[in-house]
């Protein structure tokens, strides 16, 4: 029997996402804060979070313990991201876009993009969030080892493609 369940939907408070992934609350609000999560908000105010969330968060604390990666460099990392190749993004625009010029934060943590109007701007919602931030220790291979941007955009494609099949079968 094939589950309906949508692994993005936010679902769990705080408190279980961080037993989930063995944090603090506050370990969960320091990753929220430098904008390598997004929680969404109740109209209350709470935060909620995804499955997708558990996954992002054990990939961060993977890159920090494991790999020996900060903070800095997971959101530059991040930053690589050529969310212009992955969205619909006109040359014109492109030129004037706050996050292809700057090489130092993802897209999702510009203010003031208007990428994704089919999500009422939302970037929780964005692919190049969903997918993107849970891929980021491929990300720099695949930037690197491409020299065409547009080759790039297809690579992550691909990668964003791949996960999403590996979720569905995991």
């Amino acid at each position: 029997m094939e589950s309906t369940h949508d692994f993005s939907e936010p679902v769990m408070s705080i408190g279980t996402l961080a037993e989930k992934v063995g944090l603090s609350d506050s370990a969960i609000r320091k990753y929220e804060n430098a904008c390598l999560i997004i929680a969404h908000r109740t109209p209350s105010g709470h935060r909620r979070f995804s499955h997708e969330d558990v996954d992002r968060i054990r990939n961060i604390q993977r890159m920090i313990q494991v790999l020996g990666v900060s903070i800095e460099g997971i959101r530059r990392l991040q930053a690589l991201l050529p969310c212009w190749d992955l969205l619909p993004c006109n040359p014109e625009r492109l030129k004037k876009c706050p996050a292809f010029q700057d090489n130092t934060r993802p897209c999702w943590m510009i203010k003031g993009l208007d990428c994704t109007p089919s999500h009422g701007n939302e970037c929780r919602q964005c692919v190049v969030y969903r997918f993107g931030s849970l891929c980021t220790e491929e990300i720099k291979s695949l930037v690197y080892d491409q020299t065409d941007s547009k080759d790039t955009g297809s690579a992550i494609r691909e990668l964003i493609d791949r996960r999403r099949r590996c979720g569905k079968e995991g």
